[in-house]
C-alpha cells in the first residue's frame, strides 16, 4: 500500500501575489508547493487561497518565510 504524502497549510490568504511569491521562494529551496485556491470563481473576492507544504518540510519552510518577512 502506498502512502499519500501529508500536506500541511502554512499560509492563507486573499492575496494570490503573496501566496505565489513565497511560493517561488521555497521551491528555490527544493520544497515541494502546492497551492489551492477556494476563491470564488465569479468574483475572487470571496475565499482564501492555501499554501501547502509536506508536513516534514513544515518547519523549514516557516523558517524560510519568517526570513523573508525580516
Amino acid at each position: 500500500m502506498v502512502k499519500e504524502p501529508n500536506w500541511v497549510t502554512i499560509l492563507q490568504s486573499t492575496d494570490e501575489f503573496v501566496v505565489r511569491i513565497y511560493k517561488m521562494k521555497l521551491e528555490a529551496h527544493e520544497i515541494p508547493v502546492s497551492i489551492f485556491d477556494q476563491r470564488d470563481s465569479s468574483y475572487n473576492a470571496f475565499g482564501y487561497i492555501y499554501l501547502n507544504v509536506l508536513a516534514k518540510d513544515e518547519k523549514i519552510a516557516l523558517e524560510l518565510m519568517e526570513e523573508s518577512d525580516e
